[in-house]
């Protein structure tokens, strides 16, 4: 009889046990990256994108918002391959402000999120870490001077079972912009079908950047670019302006122009 007590009481411990470990892995938070595959990372990477993008928008900046970005040649462990993603956030400011902004979309970034920034003990370098959540993170080092800068998100290396589908954490976009075809028309230009990339606002509302490359160069640049708005810094690789809630950004490829106009979210 105690035998028997026993073996039961030993039964009922392993399917307990086994209950556990399958509602456990439902439902507890993952303790490494190697818990959360790609798909789950790249839904992830989607929302940080999304509140980053929205963060690093002002008044007195532009703001481009990257495309996504997938790294095959990365290892979880030396026997087993895996796939990483990133997406990067470009802001462009006036001279001497990139402090400024740096301290500003730290501050409007989540608080849970644990954003450190701050300068380097010369004060020539500005640098932000944050923790999206879920083994996403966001940094940025910038010299303290930089006129332009970069949010980098990323996922970490991470399991891949099959392909990854085409425009995985990309958000479908709107139409383009109407102050697209403003702007590539005053230098000649049409806008044809731009480039898009797409991210889901905190709103749950989309916005992004679109892309039109290979505009001819006009004599008196700055005066065909006065439809941008107003600018926020202008040198010869980049011309960056803001026009109302809008940005504008044209850099110089070879002889001919890209111009990019984001929508903010």
């Amino acid at each position: 009889m105690r035998r028997w007590w026993l073996t039961s009481l030993v039964g009922v411990w392993i399917v307990a046990l086994g209950g556990l470990v399958v509602w456990s892995v439902d439902h507890d938070r993952a303790t490494v990256p190697e818990q959360r595959d790609i798909d789950l990372a790249l839904a992830d990477l989607e929302r940080a994108a999304g509140v980053v993008y929205a963060a690093a928008d002002g008044d007195d900046r532009a703001v481009v918002l990257g495309e996504l970005q997938l790294t095959r040649d990365c290892r979880i462990t030396p026997v087993r391959s895996g796939l990483a993603a990133a997406r990067a956030v470009t802001v462009y400011v006036a001279d001497t402000k990139t402090a400024e902004a740096v301290e500003q979309i730290a501050a409007g970034l989540p608080a849970d999120w644990a954003t450190d920034w701050g300068r380097s003990s010369a004060g020539t370098r500005v640098s932000l870490h944050a923790d999206a959540g879920n083994f996403v993170g966001i940094d940025l080092s910038s010299p303290a001077v930089a006129t332009t800068f970069t949010l980098r998100l990323t996922t970490g290396c991470r399991p891949l079972d099959g392909e990854v589908p085409r425009g995985a954490g990309e958000a479908s976009p709107s139409p383009a912009p109407a102050l697209l075809s403003t702007v590539v028309g005053a230098l000649g230009g049409n806008v044809g079908e731009p480039v898009v990339h797409a991210v889901t606002c905190p709103s749950g509302g989309v916005a992004g950047s679109w892309t039109v490359a290979g505009v001819s160069t006009p004599d008196d640049l700055p005066g065909h670019l006065r439809p941008a708005g107003e600018v926020v810094h202008a040198d010869e690789t980049v011309r960056a302006y803001r026009n109302r809630d809008d940005s504008v950004v044209v850099r110089p490829e070879g002889a001919q122009l890209s111009v990019t106009v984001s929508t903010p979210c």
